[in-house]
């Protein structure tokens, strides 16, 4: 038989079943009418509805209304800041419509405090308490489906801290924030930064609390004591390239730290390193070393207004704030691009007005460690907070997720 009249035999069946099947509906109630008969008014849409004589209605509009059910929200917290008397608490809330979430925050069973995330879905929650030891329950609901996420519960414990808290034999003036192992070899443009040949040396940024007097940033002045039991005097000791105005506190140590598998375990200053104001640094130490296979995070953030003394002319037209932003070690994004979109909006910035903020740019002009969060908001900046993966060092290991307060500069 031939192919195509088999096809037309099907064609031809398939269309008698439909058409008997539309008139048998028909049939059944003669009052039903075209549907094209019918229109709604603005914001209605036609549903079908075969309890009236026509069998359709029209009904409001709701995107919520029509198989529009979605999975509770799923709440989490990226970061919780500790600042004494007051806590700042940031996350994330997943759901296809985050900025209709409300998040709650409750202590002792009470809702004490409500907010809305933002369109991405990041949300901000800040809790005023001065008690050594309580919990705090979060959850995020949905009230048009009436839904809600699971409860997050964060434990503040404020009393180990402050046994902690004693004599360190150091100055309480002044500290070193950090020592950061950021290369086993350095390239061969490090070897301006020194003036001679340091390449193929480890490199170890050092963050002071303080500005430095430069002429004392020599390598007599510092000894980093190895794993191995070692203490090595850097080959270079420089405030390059972190050398602006506003920035004068990151040493620059380069020399053998353990890049044959022995690690930097204490950073002392052994030799007459001065502040900017003459206060001598002898003395100072840490062991808090970051290791090599470790992220930069920020140690430091302070806020400046925008015409200060090296900074004017860096932040775009309505700036009212800058945080400049110190991190352990130079970042870049990833493989040495420079800052973008991707780093702009993963650094949040909490207001004194209780708002969360993306700066209006970032600007880093040259390949040190500081970046300028820019702000059009005139409220103080109280907290940075930046998302993990975004920032990387000049080994591209990315960062950690990271936070800190902010401080008149």
């Amino acid at each position: 038989m031939n192919r195509d009249f088999v096809w037309l035999v099907i064609v031809i069946l398939l269309g008698g079943n439909t058409l008997v099947m539309l008139y048998s509906e028909t049939a059944t109630d003669p009052n039903l009418v075209d549907v094209e008969e019918l229109t709604c008014s603005l914001g209605e849409i036609l549903v079908s509805n075969f309890s009236l004589g026509e069998g359709y209605e029209c009904t409001e509009f709701d995107p919520h209304s029509i198989n529009h059910a979605h999975p509770p929200p799923v709440l989490s917290v990226s970061d919780v800041v500790d600042a004494g008397s007051t806590i700042g608490i940031f996350g994330y809330v997943d759901h296809l419509h985050p900025n209709e979430i409300i998040v709650s925050l409750s202590h002792d069973e009470n809702v004490t405090i409500t907010t809305q995330p933002n369109m991405d879905g990041a949300w901000s929650l800040i809790f005023n308490s001065s008690a050594e030891q309580f919990s705090l329950n979060i959850t995020a609901h949905h009230d048009l489906e009436e839904t809600t996420s699971n409860t997050t519960f964060i434990e503040i414990n404020r009393t180990a801290s402050e046994e902690e808290d004693g004599d360190t034999g150091q100055s309480q003036n002044f500290s070193i924030l950090s020592a950061y192992h950021g290369l086993d070899e350095l390239p061969l443009p490090a070897n301006l930064l020194c003036g001679f040949n340091v390449a193929g040396d480890d490199g170890m940024p050092v963050v002071f609390s303080t500005q430095l007097q430069v002429d004392s940033v020599v390598p007599e002045s510092f000894s980093v004591v190895r794993s191995d039991g070692e203490s090595v005097v850097p080959n270079c000791a420089t405030l390059h390239p972190a050398d602006e105005p506003l920035e004068m506190r990151t040493v620059l140590l380069t020399g053998d730290f353990g890049t044959f598998g022995e690690t930097p375990i204490r950073v002392e200053i052994t030799g007459p390193l001065l502040t900017v104001d003459g206060d001598s640094l002898l003395g100072l130490s840490t062991e808090d070393i970051t290791p090599l296979e470790n992220g930069p995070q920020v140690v430091l953030a302070e806020r400046f207004a925008p015409d200060t003394n090296g900074l004017a002319g860096e932040c775009p037209n309505g700036t009212s704030q800058v945080v400049q932003l110190t991190w352990e070690g130079g970042v870049t994004g990833p493989a040495n691009a420079r800052l973008g979109e991707d780093q702009r909006l993963g650094t949040r910035v909490l207001l004194e007005d209780g708002t969360m903020v993306y700066p209006i740019a970032l600007v880093d002009d040259d390949p040190d460690n500081h970046v300028l969060a820019c702000l059009a908001d005139d409220s103080p900046a109280q907290w940075v907070v930046v998302e993990a993966g975004l920032f990387h060092d000049p080994g591209d290991i990315a960062n950690p997720a990271t936070h800190a307060e902010v401080i008149d500069g």
